[in-house]
This record gives C-alpha cells, structure tokens and sequence, in this order.
C-alpha cells in the first residue's frame, strides 16, 4: 500500500498540496533531497502538504505502481493541487491523462527518464515517449536546472510531442557550510566521491582513471548507496584488480557522516555520464571545494569554468590527465581554490530556491479562469487534431506561399494557444511571418511563447506579431498585407455574413484561405469493433446539441456544421478554387489516451443541451452519464465530422 505523510493543523489560510513519490521520501538521492527540501519550503510557509510515497517499480512501471497510483489520484478532490515527481509522472501518463483535466497537477523532473544511462534504444524511446504524454496532461512543469528545460524542448520536437504546459526552471540551493582546508604540502590530497553506485554515475570510469595516474600520494572515499548491484561489484572489482588501496567503498551514509566528509575532502570528483543538475557539485562549492567533473548532461552549466575541471564524460584517459594535473599542479590547484571560493559566494540557498518553488506552483499556466477553461480544451484536442489534419491540403497551401518570392505573411484568426501555427509553421519552407488573432490576451501570450522554438520547413526563422482583436474585425490593418488566411476549428462559430464579408476581403487582396477542422454537425459513438453506433437518445442529443450551435455566439446567428459548405460556395462564387478533405476524429472505445479528450466533448455536449432546453436537464443528465460510463469503461468511442478547406484564387492556381 501507499503510505501517506501529513502535516499536521496548518493555518486556516494556508493551501493544501500533495506530492507523489516513488519510494520512501527520505532517500539520500539529490533528487529525494531535493523534493524533500521542497516539502519543507512549503510547509515552512504554512501550507499544508501530504506526501504519498507510492510502492512499486518505477520507472518501468508495475502493476502495484500503477494501482497505488491511480488509487491516490482518484482520492483528490477536482482541483486539488497535485505534485508529481518525474519518475512517477512519466511511468504513467495515461494515469496522468484521466485525471489531468480535474486536478491541477505540476510534474517536478530532475531529468528525462530516458537519458538513464546503459538503457537499450527501444527503451529510451519508450520512456521518453511516456514521459512527453505523460506532460501533455499536466498544468505546469519545474524542472532543476535550465538545461533539462533545453533537453524537453529537444525530445518534444524530435517525438512531435510538443509541450503545451509552461515550463519554471527552480535550480537546488545550498545548506552554508564552512570552508574545506586545502591540502598541506606533505599530506595526501584527498578525493571524495558521492554518488549512489550506478552505471550512470560512472564509478568505473573513475577507478580506471585513478589506476593510471603515476602521481600516487591520494586518497579517494567514494560514498553513496549501491542502488545497480551488479555494477557495485564491478567497481569493488576493479578497484581490487588495479590494487587501488587507497579507494575505499564507504557505501550510504548519514548526514553527518556526509558533511564530515566534504570538511575533510581537498576536491569533489563525480564522473557521471548524466546530470540533470549535480547537487553534490554546488554542495562541494559551499565547500570552497573544487571540481573535476564531466560536460555530461546539466554538469557544463552546474560548474563555473574557473572552479574546477570537466572533461567528456566516459573517457577514463581525460579524467586521469585532469587528475593528474590537479595533483601534480601546485599553481592549478591554487587557481582552482581561489575559483571554487568565489563561486561560493554567488551560490543560492535552499530558502530561496524554496520560494521560487512556491512562486512557480501558484503561477497560472498563463490564464484566467475563462482563458483557463479554454486552454485545457484545447490542449486536450491538439494531438488529435494533428493526428486528423490534411498535411496534403496544408502542403498545398505551402506550396503556393512558395511561388513568390520574400517573406510570406500568415494570418491565423482566432488562434487560440497557437494549435494551427505549431502544425503548419514546420510544413512551409523559407522565412514567414505569423500576425495572430484572439480576443484573449494571455491564450495570445501562450501562443507567442510556444513558438519561440519554432522554424520553418527549411530551418529558417518563424516570426510573430499578436493581435487582441475580436475575429468580427476582419478590416484590421494587420491583415491588409497577408497572403494567407488560416484558421482552425473556427467557423462553427460564425455567421453567413461573417462568411461573406472573409470571401470579399481575401478575393480582394487575393489571399489564399486554409480552415481546418471545421465541424460537420455530424457525431456518433463507436463500439469496441470501431462502428457506429446509434440509438434514438443519441439522435435527440444530436439535434439539441445542433440547435445550440446556430446560436448567435457573438457573429450573428452562427452556421454550426454549415459554416464550410457557406464558405466553400462564397469563394466558388467568386473565382477561387476549393478543395476540401475529411478530417474527423476516431477516438476509439478503450483508447485510454484519448479518453479525457472524450469525457470531455460529452460534457459539452451536455453543457450546451442543457443550455438549449433546460427543461430537458434530467434526461440530458442521464444520458451523460451512461455515455461517460461506457468511456471509462473502454466500450464506447466517440466520432466527430470535421472538414479541412483549401481555397486558391484562381490567378494563382
């Protein structure tokens, strides 16, 4: 069973906050450290937060991992505040995924699961894989060090998952410490090692290094638990083999012991092939210790250059000619002290990083309330959306931005989060300018900063202009210079007129126009075998649905399922060539991915029916449910009509 660890009576202001953990909190891991140093910054603050330590195999999650973590998931109330550690969160991003719309959850990564050393290529992808969907369903991400912030956005655009939630970078801090003493001239310099025994940390890269050094008057403590068995008897082995008697294997350790250690240590070396900070090195700074460490992983950036040294992580010839000259060097290691003091200085301590922590957990995920709502739809529906889209008709539209020469400009009307600009900027070749529209400032600032990783098809930059502005003023200057017109999911909302006055505009500046996923008015639920099923709830359901989407949504009385054969026709009519594609959704009965995503248009069906006749509220209650339950329960799917259109004026056809 899971075991849970509460504080007890906090004040009445204070929030309540649980983090999720694999194993025992009180694991001498940074990343354990680190966590823990966290739940102590909050409480500090007077907030009450539970911890629960989840049993069980991570990250190649188990079936007792995943029950006791669904179980803990399932106990929070909707909106609670969740905190999720990264070995946990990218186990089981389908967990994730189920209750990701109704709890506001941060997933805390030390570093991607699948940069673990020694792991099989198959393995990797898997876990960075999960770990990418298991962050499509979270309101925020913190991460440890600016480097993993670069290492996420890397892995979301080579797996096309790109990441929806804003990313704090909360680097660790430090405890004071007093200054270690440099070595005397007729002693042993003494170097200390701490990190648990792994293939990762690199040990064995270490040993063989220390047993080619002809400078033998050291002292090397290695401290940390042997987490890989295996690899701690090949590094018992080779020390033995290399008839090293002055490294010593001290295993896990307590605090105290710990801090005796580093008082005592002349330089910290930690061969790792991976970091994703490297607590131990500013642990060691607050030391005035120096460094000798690999460039692997966050360890370039952890590491002042003038307070240590780093070579490539893996190669035992480099470590041992750094070594060698730390210990042969009189005058380096001189430099090298001087260097380490002074980053110890500029070192922040855990009060700080604590607040940090704190200010990044009650920052919104850029929205308000109604911005909110908005945003988590559409998070829910972007993969899907790409999955649904016509690349061919959005090739197309490329293709005929490429035919003149110079910057292409792009407008895209009602952008939302910038769903339409992340699917088509990669697509377009040469340079090309974005001028976005909505009425929502801060959906508008989520696009903007979601595509400051973006480039073209060609590599080349993708500019972007922001625009709050009610897609009804379709006379902004901005779009007088555009040569294509996009939009997305869109024009449901919309009006014949709305429709006629778009096709006048662009027919008279002779723009291109690209709307995908337009809604046909046509949806069904699917069984297990993936066909339609259909029954007369689902017809009355569908037409109450089908009333309220002819409402007057702020355009006039809007087309709902008609809005693109209106289109289609008004551009026919005035010279462009259309084509048009089917794009609909599939969300297939037992697709636990796609399951919030279905939960969630049966809500807003249910929302806007009973919106539509709320005499019928009852019924309409009743059908939700049964639908709801035949989702969760992996035996209904969902398929919704949707249609992509694109129309060229014929003088450039």
């Amino acid at each position: 069973m899971s075991q849970s660890r509460a504080l007890s009576e906090s004040p009445a202001s204070s929030e309540r906050f649980t983090l999720m953990v694999a194993g025992a909190l009180d694991q001498r891991t940074g990343g354990y450290m680190y966590d823990a140093r966290m739940v102590d910054a909050l409480r500090g603050q007077g907030h009450c937060v539970e911890v629960v330590e989840l049993g069980g195999q991570f990250p190649l999650a188990c079936d007792r991992a995943a029950g006791e973590f669904g179980e803990a998931l399932a106990k929070l109330d909707d909106g609670e505040r969740v905190i999720i550690d990264g070995l946990v969160m990218g186990s089981l991003p389908d967990i994730v995924a189920t209750h990701g719309a109704r709890l506001d959850i941060t997933a805390l990564l030390h570093h991607p699961l699948g940069d673990e050393q020694g792991l099989e290529e198959e393995t990797q992808a898997r876990l960075h894989t999960s770990e990418l969907e298991g962050l499509q369903s979270v309101t925020r991400i913190v991460v440890t060090s600016r480097f993993t912030a670069r290492r996420l956005d890397e892995l979301a655009r080579q797996y096309q998952l790109p990441l929806s939630a804003p990313i704090a970078v909360v680097e660790p801090g430090v405890e004071p410490a007093p200054i270690s003493q440099a070595p005397l001239n007729d002693e042993p310099i003494r170097l200390l090692c701490v990190a648990t025994l792994t293939p990762r940390k690199g040990q064995n890269v270490l040993i063989e290094a220390l047993a080619g050094l002809k400078v033998r008057r050291f002292q090397c403590d290695l401290y940390g638990a042997p987490r890989d068995e295996a690899f701690a008897a090949e590094v018992a082995a080779l020390i033995e083999r290399h008839d090293l008697s002055m490294v010593t294997l001290h295993g896990e350790c307590d605090a105290d012991t710990l801090e005796a250690a580093y008082r005592g240590a002349h330089a910290l070396v930690l061969p790792s092939w991976y970091e994703g900070y490297g607590m131990v090195v500013t642990e060691a700074l607050a030391h005035g210790l120096p460094v000798i460490t690999t460039t692997g992983g966050a360890l370039e950036d952890t590491l002042p250059e003038n307070a240590g040294l780093g070579v490539p992580p893996g190669d035992s010839q480099a470590l041992g000619e750094a070594l060698e000259r730390f210990l042969s060097d009189t005058s380096l290691r001189a430099r090298l002290y001087e260097g380490a003091r002074e980053a110890r200085e500029a070192l922040g301590d855990w009060q700080a990083a604590g607040a940090a922590f704190t200010r990044a957990l009650k920052r919104p995920a850029h929205f308000s309330t109604g911005s909110r709502f908005a945003a988590d739809w559409l998070t829910l529906r972007e993969r899907v959306d790409i999955g649904a889209r016509s690349r061919e008709l959005a090739q197309k539209a490329g293709e005929w931005l490429a035919r003149e020469p110079g910057e292409a400009v792009i407008a895209d009307l009602g952008c939302g989060r910038g769903s339409n600009l992340q699917f088509l900027a990669p697509l377009f070749q040469g340079a090309h300018t974005w001028q976005l529209f909505d009425h929502d400032e801060q959906l508008l600032d989520e696009a903007k900063a979601r595509a400051e990783a973006l480039t073209s098809a060609s590599h080349e930059p993708v500019s972007v202009e922001v625009h709050c502005a009610s897609i009804a003023d379709l006379d902004h200057p901005a779009l007088a210079s555009v040569r294509l017109v996009s939009a997305s999911a869109l024009l449901d909302l919309v009006s014949q007129a709305w429709i006629e006055s778009l096709a006048d505009r662009c027919a008279d500046k002779r723009q291109a126009v690209l709307i995908a996923l337009s809604v046909t008015g046509q949806w069904c639920f699917l069984d297990e075998r993936g066909e339609a099923l259909e029954d007369g709830d689902d017809r009355w359901a569908r037409s109450l649905f089908n009333a309220h989407q002819a409402r007057d949504k702020g355009l006039g009385s809007a087309l709902g399922g008609a809005a693109q054969t209106a289109l289609a026709q008004a551009l026919d009519a005035r010279g462009y060539r259309v084509e048009q594609a089917d794009t609909p959704w599939r969300l297939e009965a037992g697709d636990r991915e796609r399951r919030p995503l279905a939960c969630s248009l049966i809500e807003g069906f249910a929302e806007a029916m009973t919106e539509q006749a709320p005499m019928e509220a009852s019924r309409i209650a009743q059908w939700r449910d049964a639908r709801l339950t035949g989702v969760r329960a992996g035996v209904l799917g969902v398929w919704v009509g949707h249609q992509d259109l694109l129309a060229l004026p014929a003088d450039k056809a």
